[in-house]
């Protein structure tokens, strides 16, 4: 019971986390450190050892270290 709350705390607050972790099936965030800590410029899909652009589906040459569940631009709304 406490890995459940564990996992569902980490997916609530959206942390980054190691790449090795990283899922298959899902648009990420992702995230590299050189001299400072960038994230990537969109959406990321986990493709073998690489990574494609979610959108375009286009290889993207990066070394990402850290990922994270992608944030929405804009929050589900509900009109009832």
């Amino acid at each position: 019971m406490d890995r459940v709350m564990a996992f569902l705390s980490r997916l609530l607050r959206n942390e980054w986390r190691d790449i090795a972790s990283a899922p298959f099936d899902r648009e990420i965030e992702v995230a590299f450190i050189d001299e400072n800590i960038s994230v990537c410029g969109g959406s990321c899909l986990r493709h073998g050892d690489g990574w494609l652009d979610a959108e375009t589906l286009r290889p993207v040459e990066i070394a990402a270290t850290h990922w994270r569940y992608r944030q929405p631009a804009m929050l589900a709304m509900s009109c009832c």
